[in-house]
């Protein structure tokens, strides 16, 4: 047996070696770079070795400096910044310096460049950039609250002595269950909420994008708490919610802080409010660490979602604020269809009451909060600058305030 190689020479061929295919254009990204590859070029050819002569003396080496060996070195919009340190480290404020911390009112840098770098020309642009202002997605504490959110992390299934749990009866595991599969939801919502729109909101506003980062993370850490308390004490997860304010949000296309006033007003305030009810209520130091580090995070998801809201009004004008409370009556039907649900209610009765005997007088502490929690929608309105009045919300709300 033989082969095309036995004992023969290989034909030559003139077959073209790889290609670098990684330019659509065959060009390199800028045009100083395509300065950087003829010299590449050059220092690769192999010449024949000259003998110097005798008496000839060898000449000093020319030493190129990087930057006119490269000239890319040059494509650079600011050089020489640097960051002051803070008590806290190097933080994001801290490199937001120069002008990589200016902050454009709108941006139309359709690529993924980041603010400050230099740009490319010929880029291929992205089509999926629909939040491209300033006021539709900045708050001004955007950065302070991803410093806080890394370094205020926890792990659920470290940071929570879930052997410490201790057993309860029936009745009450299963509204401590029930409570738990309803904020588990309200967790998969907010995740998928945000997940729609990250990807929309370019790149110059990058503090509000990481931070909202830390929020998506946060909400899957607490549907993993919420899901292993609800299963790890012997329960098991209760019924589905009703869902309706979770479809507005996950289905609103307007634009961002329409989304917003759903996210943390409307929803955002009764998640925070369940989540300090299991706090006050947890008969033991378990469920009242869970809940607690859950309303620790809840309250920086709030702090930038109003921050947000008050500048995008403040910025837009008073028109801007007339729109979103138009749409308010739609998503007020959706909270009053929810407040009807018996089951969550039933169980946060039960919880405050210590029992079923005791859901009387725990019906008392859940009618408090169901009022509080409507107070509480209408006030966030007012502050980021909505002007909802009492005599102006649905009739089933003004119903649970009085």
């Amino acid at each position: 047996m033989t082969t095309n190689n036995d004992g023969q020479n290989p034909e030559p061929t003139n077959q073209p070696g790889p290609v670098d295919d990684s330019d659509p254009t065959g060009r390199y990204r800028s045009s100083a770079a395509e300065q950087v590859q003829q010299n590449v070029a050059d220092d690769g050819e192999a010449e024949a070795p000259v003998e110097p002569a005798a008496d000839d003396q060898p000449e000093a080496e020319v030493v190129q400096s990087p930057v006119e060996r490269f000239p890319w070195m040059k494509d650079t919009r600011e050089w020489g910044v640097r960051a002051p340190l803070t008590p806290h480290g190097l933080t994001i404020e801290s490199i937001a310096t120069g002008v990589y911390g200016e902050i454009p009112d709108e941006s139309r840098e359709m690529t993924r460049m980041p603010r400050g770098s230099y740009a490319t020309p010929g880029m291929p642009r992205l089509d999926n950039y629909s939040v491209n202002r300033k006021d539709e997605l900045w708050s001004d504490n955007a950065a302070t609250l991803y410093e806080e959110a890394i370094q205020r992390r926890w792990n659920a299934m470290q940071d929570i002595a879930w052997d410490d749990l201790p057993s309860l009866p029936e009745e009450m595991e299963l509204a401590w269950c029930q409570l738990c599969t309803e904020l588990g939801q309200h967790a998969t919502v907010e995740i998928d909420t945000i997940g729609q729109w990250l990807h929309r909101m370019n790149y110059a506003y990058i503090e509000p994008k990481m931070f909202l980062a830390t929020q998506e993370f946060d909400s899957a850490r607490h549907f993993e708490a919420m899901r292993h308390r609800a299963l790890c004490n012997g329960g098991a997860l209760g019924l589905e919610s009703p869902g309706m304010m979770s479809r507005r949000m996950m289905e609103t296309r307007a634009g961002w802080p329409e989304v917003s006033v759903s996210l943390y007003i409307a929803r955002g305030t009764l998640t925070m409010l369940l989540y300090r009810f299991g706090t006050h209520f947890a008969t033991n130091p378990v469920d009242r660490r869970i809940f607690g580090l859950c309303l620790q995070d809840k309250a920086r998801h709030m702090a930038y979602g109003l921050a947000m809201l008050k500048l995008t009004i403040a910025v837009k004008g008073v028109d801007f604020g007339v729109s979103l409370r138009r749409i308010l009556g739609s998503i007020e039907k959706d909270m009053a269809s929810e407040m009807k649900d018996p089951v969550l209610w039933e169980a946060m009765a039960i919880i405050s009451g210590g029992s079923v005997s005791g859901m009387a007088e725990g019906k008392a502490a859940v009618d408090r909060l169901r009022s509080d929690y409507v107070r509480q929608y209408l006030a966030r309105l007012q502050y980021t600058g909505i002007d909802k009045q009492e005599s102006a919300l649905h009739p089933e709300l003004t119903a649970v305030l009085r």
